[in-house]
């Protein structure tokens, strides 16, 4: 099988996204920046092989499928990893990774009724949304203004919450747009 670049770029988001946790485990600070770096360009990797598969016409079910996989993972393990660190709320782990499995498994059925579900431009806000809100907190990491910039943690709380507002919402809106696929299975 041929992989074009769009798919190249996913495939190397997905290989990232568990580096990303590692880094942020070791828990250094040169770790962390690191974990940063790679977080920050793998999520720029997102934006650059949709725009390649658009403008050239590289789109393929191989990449409808991996793409949203890929973002699911970069921001789940990166979640998880600030979670760790005691950055993140821990229940906002349950929100994020369990809206994440449900629609998985919700694309997993409607593929197996045979329909393809494509991410909704409220899913790539939400996960636009959710790599902001994981650079944010990774640079509040990397300079560490967790002991002494109240504003900062401020816009990250704010930050967090709507991000697991959007996620929420998400979910309730691809469960919405599928229900007929739901029905047809008897669900």
């Amino acid at each position: 099988m041929h992989l074009n670049w769009p798919n190249r770029l996913t495939i190397a988001r997905i290989i990232m996204a568990p580096i990303v946790m590692v880094l942020l485990q070791v828990g250094t600070l040169e770790a962390r920046w690191i974990a940063l770096i790679v977080f920050v360009v793998a999520s720029l990797t997102d934006l650059v092989d949709g725009y390649l598969a658009r403008k050239y016409g590289w789109i393929s079910n191989l990449g409808k499928f991996l793409d949203p996989l890929a973002d699911k993972l970069l921001v789940c393990l990166a979640w998880i990893g600030l979670t760790e660190l005691g950055l993140m709320p821990q229940w906002t782990v349950y929100v994020i990774v369990g809206r994440e499995l449900l629609v998985s498994g919700l694309r997993s059925i409607a593929a197996y009724a045979g329909v393809l579900i494509l991410p909704s431009r409220l899913g790539k806000w939400k996960a636009a949304l959710q790599m902001s809100v994981v650079s944010y907190y990774m640079l509040f990491s990397v300079l560490e203004m967790h002991s002494y910039h109240p504003i900062a943690l401020l816009i990250g709380k704010v930050s967090t919450w709507i991000a697991v507002i959007l996620t929420m919402i998400s979910a309730f809106h691809y469960f919405w747009r599928s229900r007929s696929v739901l029905q047809r299975l008897g669900m």
